[in-house]
């Protein structure tokens, strides 16, 4: 199958490379476009040397790109639905690039095979070591004995979810599940993308999680891998739907949590902001991260108006993990 491709790149401007890069994914998925990768390789070597990771399971061909300017990569069907989606979002981005400090976006189309682009981001997933504990391993590696000696290994395909553990949003959720859990808790992991960090609250000592994804897509890659770390549904329940929308999956979730996972963007945990406090228990701890750091103050003052109190807060990459407490 042939697919039309839509190449975004995020030169250099007046604002940072993260910032444009969540704008325009964002702009993306209000579009309806369900299909786009991004490359963003700045600060590699500084996230590589600072995060723990083994040069020796990065291919080279990945740190030889740390240079390259962010690109965003859209795909569209090639049919007439494909093309006046294609259109609508041209539209769109037209519209993004009017404004102070995005005219230097560019974007150009072509047409590529599925073969093409939908394994080749495999070659740069390698195993790597999250905090003391934890090591993150692709279904298809195989892991070393020493990178594995004293830790618990997750395995994970995200296929065409969100969540190889190696972006910084990710990355600092783990870390910090390592040290707030103590063990037995119960969890819930709202937009669990591939079930990455739902898997690792288990590894890590959570007596059982809940996972849920509003994407159908992303709840059934999370139950695949929940099921190859040796989980079941006693262990881990997904669900996929809109918990704001649809009130028989907002209580089929149930509350009482003593810890929520909520790996999004910022716009989205202020709106579920109400819905965290009321699902975690008093004393629990809510983990917040897919947040611009721009966006720090805005996210912080949303939750402490519905009764959390701010604990802490993790940078990494423009990325920002806040840690909250009811």
């Amino acid at each position: 199958m042939t697919y039309t491709r839509l190449k975004i790149e995020i030169p250099n401007s007046t604002l940072t490379s993260s910032l444009i890069v969540e704008e325009v994914s964002n702009l993306l998925i209000i579009a309806g476009v369900d299909t786009f990768t991004v490359e963003d390789y700045s600060d590699l070597e500084e996230t590589l040397s600072q995060g723990g990771i083994f040069y020796d399971y990065i291919d080279n061909d990945l740190l030889q790109s740390e240079e390259k300017d962010p690109v965003i990569f859209a795909y569209f069907n090639s049919d007439s639905e494909g093309e006046e989606l294609y259109k609508s979002t041209l539209s769109l981005l037209d519209s993004l690039k009017s404004r102070d400090g995005y005219t230097t976006l560019t974007y150009s189309r072509d047409e590529v095979k599925n073969e093409d682009w939908e394994n080749n981001w495999r070659q740069y997933f390698k195993p790597f070591q999250v905090g003391e504990h934890l090591v993150v391993k692709p279904t298809w590696e195989e892991v070393t004995d020493e990178m594995a000696a004293g830790r618990q290994i997750i395995e994970i395909d995200p296929s065409s979810s969100f969540g190889t553990g190696s972006h910084a949003t990710t990355k600092l959720c783990m870390e910090n599940l390592e040290k707030i859990l103590k063990g037995n808790e119960k969890a819930l992991d709202m937009g669990c993308g591939s079930g990455i960090l739902s898997i690792a609250a288990l590894k890590l000592g959570a007596k059982s999680c809940v996972a849920v994804d509003i994407d159908e897509v992303a709840s059934r890659i999370a139950r695949e891998n929940v099921e190859v770390n040796g989980y079941d549904e006693k262990s881990c329940v997904v669900y996929d739907g809109d918990i704001l929308q649809n009130s028989d999956l907002y209580e089929k979730v149930g509350k009482d949590y003593d810890i929520i996972l909520a790996n999004i963007v910022a716009g989205v945990i202020i709106m579920m902001a109400e819905m965290f406090y009321e699902k975690i228990k008093v004393g629990g701890t809510l983990i917040t991260s897919g947040i611009i750091s721009e966006r720090e103050e805005e996210v912080k003052t949303a939750l402490e108006k519905v009764g959390f109190k701010t604990l802490s807060c993790d940078t990494l990459d423009d990325w920002s993990v806040i840690i909250f407490t009811k």
